[in-house]
């Protein structure tokens, strides 16, 4: 929508892979939640989209988190008014001979169209991965990396492996056995963690979040996915069994994070999230190793994996008899969304990949570069989030008696410190290595370290990246030049013609 709002005369193809369009703000339940300061969306297509919503439920404040069939039909309609956007649904990058270069130009991408067999070409002066996967990124020889940076790599105070913490983890008096029969039982790694401080490819774990509702009129019931087996979630049990030796009988609120959507005027539907006061929430731990750099059947299974695995614990605490009553009435009182994706048996179609790729370009974003309140003269967006790391492992360890016990390893949550909470963005974090690509333009799979992508990587930070992205490839392409050619300041021009601020304050 960007670059043909800036050039009206371009034509420019817009591929999803799927049938839905939004990314997680729609495909994925979360909408634009996750937003410290909104008046860095001012003016941008994001913030369109919100009081578009806006108008659906007759209010004049800003809806963030609507009903998704909504907020779908608001996509659709934004895109309505860019004529030379051509929308192609289902159409996935090739597996196999996906990108082709020439020097340093991609000169196409080959797509194949869901249900058919018949591969398509496109041919591109600019190319935008916009994907949560990054496969042009990936299949174009780009550097690329996953996982975690060392501490040392580049002097980031929060990277690596951490240090043990009682957030959200099992509880330190009542430690959690992992074995069972001489194995480890699911949902623990049997790999031991490296030493505090180094790099590791663990990433923070996935999830697919549900919208669910106390509103009975508007239940669906809760469902064992197929091939559902109790005794798959024996650890949740034992956590149960633990808390409740130190007293503790949990709601469902105490297990996972219950988040009222965001703005939504009935205010009768919630957001099933990971919880930091929780060793045992929604987040599926361990479960996307090999997602990166995965064929796409092994990325398939690991969504049924984590969809297994979310439905399970929800219908585990709904229905298994060895849970507390309190909890499982807590978790009865709601149900899924009956009118949230019928299509899908209400659940959301978009697993959620809090991090995967990133890209390596000649200048990652990192800790030290997340400022609030510096001016940099490169910048084109405005982070907000705090850094939010969920946790990144499970796994053993052994107890004072020499027990084999679980550990949570990796969350954090925590201010961004500095001048107020909002920060520079550079250019930079959207841009491949010069000497590699210089025809690709990468908002989501950006070039970020593991921690400052903990704060970048929420959708109204994706949406204002996505943004420039626009401006960025039409200035590129109406000028035939390297995307690293073309000035900050000459996109920083057109995001003030539209109103939008693309610096922290005004003072810069």
């Amino acid at each position: 929508m960007s670059a043909a709002m800036h050039n009206s005369s371009a034509k420019i193809a817009l591929i999803e892979p799927t049938q839905n369009i939004g990314g997680m703000s729609y495909a994925g339940g979360i909408g634009l939640r996750d937003l410290n300061t909104v008046w860095t969306l001012d003016n941008t297509i994001a913030s369109r989209w919100t009081l578009m919503n806006a108008k659906h439920y007759g209010v004049t404040y800003p809806v963030y988190q609507p009903d998704m069939p909504i907020g779908a039909q608001n996509f659709f309609g934004l895109l309505q008014t860019v004529p030379n956007v051509k929308l192609f649904l289902n159409t996935t990058l090739a597996e196999k001979g996906g990108v082709t270069k020439s020097g340093t130009t991609i000169s196409s991408i080959t797509t194949t169209t869901s249900g058919s067999s018949v591969q398509t070409q496109w041919h591109a002066s600019v190319f935008v991965d916009a994907t949560y996967e990054g496969d042009i990124v990936r299949f174009s020889g780009a550097s690329y990396t996953y996982g975690r940076e060392s501490r040392t790599m580049y002097n980031e105070s929060y990277a690596g492996v951490r240090a043990y913490t009682t957030t959200g983890n099992f509880p330190e008096k009542s430690p959690v056995p992992i074995e069972a029969n001489d194995q480890f039982i699911p949902y623990v790694d049997t790999e031991l963690l490296m030493p505090v401080g180094s790099a590791d490819d663990r990433m923070m774990g996935y999830s697919y979040r549900l919208c669910i509702t106390p509103t009975k009129s508007k239940q669906a019931p809760f469902f064992a996915p197929p091939n559902y087996n109790r005794n798959d979630f024996i650890l949740l049990q034992r956590y149960l069994d633990a808390l409740a030796n130190e007293g503790v009988t949990p709601g469902l609120g105490n297990l996972v994070d219950v988040l009222i959507y965001r703005s939504y005027p009935p205010g009768d539907k919630f957001d099933m999230c990971d919880s930091a006061s929780s060793a045992f929430t929604s987040d599926a731990i361990n479960l996307n190793k090999g997602y990166v750099d995965g064929s796409y059947s092994d990325r398939d299974t690991i969504r049924r994996q984590t969809l297994y695995y979310v439905l399970g614990q929800i219908y585990y605490l709904a229905t298994d008899h060895a849970v507390p009553a309190a909890t499982r009435n807590s978790t009865l009182k709601y149900g899924l969304c009956n009118d949230q994706w019928p299509e899908n048996n209400h659940i959301p179609p978009l697993m959620y990949v809090r991090e995967g790729l990133r890209l390596i370009g000649d200048r990652v974003f990192t800790q030290r570069d997340v400022n609030p309140g510096t001016c940099l003269p490169d910048s084109i967006a405005i982070g907000s989030w705090d850094y939010d790391i969920h946790v990144v492992s499970r796994t053993a360890v052994k107890s004072a008696n020499g027990t084999l016990v679980a550990n949570n390893e990796g969350q954090l949550f925590t201010g961004l410190g500095g001048e107020g909470q909002v920060y520079d963005v550079p250019i930079s974090i959207l841009l491949p290595k010069k000497s590699q690509i210089t025809n690709l333009i990468v908002p989501v799979c950006n070039s970020a370290s593991h921690v400052s992508y903990a704060s970048v990587r929420v959708e109204p930070t994706f949406m204002q990246l996505g943004e420039s992205s626009g401006v960025l490839a039409a200035l590129a392409s109406g000028r035939g030049a390297a995307v690293q050619d073309v000035p900050a300041s000459d996109v920083q021009a057109a995001l003030a013609k539209r109103g939008i601020k693309y610096h922290c304050k005004d003072t810069c």
